[in-house]
């Protein structure tokens, strides 16, 4: 089978229309119409309906199972191609989150002199979308967060790194501003500013909130870490965050909390995947390697 005939019907699948198939491919009309008997003839069987009922091309039944398959088909072909490039110019991947990741960064950097021209990081904010990325095997290697100390998933070899408190973080005019530590009930009736759902912070400040009773507690959600900082120094709103993502901010000034709940930040490797990229493989032991000298053991009661 022709890939290029394939991509061809999977595009016209999707339009039903010939003439925006080949004006997307800059190609003539016929070469569409050639690309599909071809696809017809060698599987024996009419894949466009062409009696163009109420004026609309549709597919047949068969042509269903072919538009079916060749999304995976040509993902597949896309994938080994990618994947086959890497390969022959030995690039390497890396989970990063640029608020927790570039943490580390600058005790990471400047060990991997030899892989310098070939990292490619994969960023995304959210440490749970990361890790479902690793899980899948699509990021080989990350450094993420989670309210979890231990991750019981045999595929993943894991590195526990740093463990922290999490805190409040006010303006420096703010009423708690004076204060070293607060219980939760102090701050009941203040404004929170925390990050929606996706993210892990979310989930940690939503079971604060449970455990201790906080009932119609007035939060304000936010995608982004620097929206959450931001309003918090100029606002008398409450941030509900880790120090790794505030991190000295000039604006703002922590408050500890009476037994606060935690985040465990771990370098996670999936082991199952790249197995046979040489070049990802040393990387990741690398990697391993670089974080065993400065992991901390975590604290859990």
């Amino acid at each position: 089978m022709n890939l290029k005939d394939l991509t061809y019907f999977h595009h016209l699948a999707q339009t039903l229309n010939f003439t925006a198939t080949a004006d997307y491919f800059y190609i003539s009309q016929p070469s569409i119409s050639m690309a599909i008997k071809r696809l017809e003839n060698e599987l024996d069987t009419i894949l466009i309906d062409r009696k163009r009922i109420h004026k609309k091309l549709s597919l047949t039944e068969t042509g269903n199972i072919l538009y079916r398959y060749s999304h995976q088909i040509l993902k597949s072909v896309e994938q080994a191609e990618e994947e086959i490039h890497d390969f022959k110019h030995q690039i390497v991947y890396f989970g990063f989150l640029p608020t927790i990741g570039g943490y580390f960064m600058s005790r990471l950097l400047p060990h991997l002199n030899t892989f310098s021209s070939s990292i490619k990081f994969i960023e995304e904010e959210s440490s749970d979308v990361m890790l479902s990325l690793v899980k899948s095997g699509k990021v080989p290697i990350a450094i993420i967060g989670s309210d979890e100390p231990v991750f019981n998933d045999d595929s993943l070899i894991q590195v526990p790194l740093k463990q922290e408190d999490m805190a409040l973080w006010v303006s420096k005019s703010h009423p708690l501003a004076t204060k070293k530590k607060t219980s939760p009930t102090t701050c009941k009736e203040d404004v929170f500013i925390s990050l929606e759902k996706g993210y892990m912070h979310h989930r940690i400040f939503d079971d604060w909130v449970l455990d201790h009773h906080l009932k119609n507690i007035q939060t304000i959600y936010t995608k982004e870490i620097q929206t959450a900082l931001s309003i918090a120094s100029s606002t008398n709103m409450i941030a509900f965050l880790s120090d790794i993502l505030v991190r000295d901010h000039p604006g703002l000034v922590k408050v500890e909390i009476e037994q606060p709940p935690q985040i465990y930040i771990s370098l996670i490797v999936n082991k199952h995947i790249h197995q046979s990229n040489t070049f990802q493989t040393t990387f990741n032991q690398k990697i391993i390697d670089l974080a065993q000298e400065f992991s901390q053991p975590f604290n859990v009661e």
